[in-house]
């Protein structure tokens, strides 16, 4: 998950560096590179940031459920 905020260079930069841990990681020898294979970040609000750095998973179920409303007991 992104930082909450409508600042779409904020969330590039966040989405480029996780990208880049991801790469280093799966580069590394004491990884199986073929089992590391998904990277999820993305929500409904920032998805498209996210695929645009390597996103394989998204989170959309605002997108689809709409937003939640909370209530306390």
């Amino acid at each position: 998950m992104a930082t909450q905020t409508d600042d779409e260079d904020c969330i590039e930069r966040e989405f480029g560096a996780l990208k880049k841990l991801f790469d280093e990681v799966k580069g590394s020898s004491s990884v199986d590179s073929s089992a590391f294979c998904e990277l999820s970040m993305g929500m409904s609000h920032d998805y498209p940031l996210a695929l645009r750095h390597g996103s394989t998973l998204v989170r959309i179920g605002t997108s689809i459920f709409g937003e939640r409303v909370y209530s306390c007991f």
